[in-house]
């Protein structure tokens, strides 16, 4: 798998205004829905399955979520990521009773089941890095937020 094939320019969103994580992760689904990456089915799962399955990464300064649902709902494997100009609270992954604010979501779509695994690896590994979270956060735009992912997620992409 190459970032090419899975980030698209028009699946970054560097200014979602909500209020909620589920209206956060509605806009993007249905975004992913509208381009065709996903199929209608996977508006709900990633709602139930951040229910059952959060997806906060309490970093130690800056947060993130990494949402994603079963291949199932998918037709073509894609990123989806999202700015917010203000906090939505999330639960932390592993721990639904922590609540962490989250200005950026990385939503992933993947086709192939056996590689969610390695995609969750590597997008945690790359937002390990806060400087890396504070560029997302402080770039200008769609394009520069795609060309920040686009080197960060790539350099810790496992070709396959």
């Amino acid at each position: 798998m190459k970032i090419e094939d899975i980030l698209k320019t028009e699946c970054i969103l560097s200014n979602v205004n909500v209020q909620t994580k589920e209206a956060a992760l509605k806009i993007m689904a249905e975004k992913l829905y509208s381009l065709g990456y996903v199929k209608e089915s996977y508006i709900q799962a990633i709602q139930d399955r951040e229910a059952n399955y959060p997806s906060g990464l309490p970093m130690s300064d800056l947060k993130i979520a990494i949402p994603h649902t079963d291949s199932d709902h998918v037709n073509q494997s894609v990123i989806c990521f999202a700015r917010l100009p203000e906090d939505v609270e999330f639960s932390v992954m592993g721990d639904p009773s922590q609540k962490i604010p989250v200005r950026l979501i990385s939503m992933f779509a993947l086709k192939e089941k056996k590689k969610i695994g390695d995609l969750l690896e590597t997008l945690i590994t790359t937002y390990q890095d806060n400087d890396v979270l504070k560029a997302l956060l402080e770039a200008d735009d769609e394009s520069e937020i795609y060309n920040i992912l686009h080197e960060n997620v790539g350099k810790n992409l496992k070709a396959s």
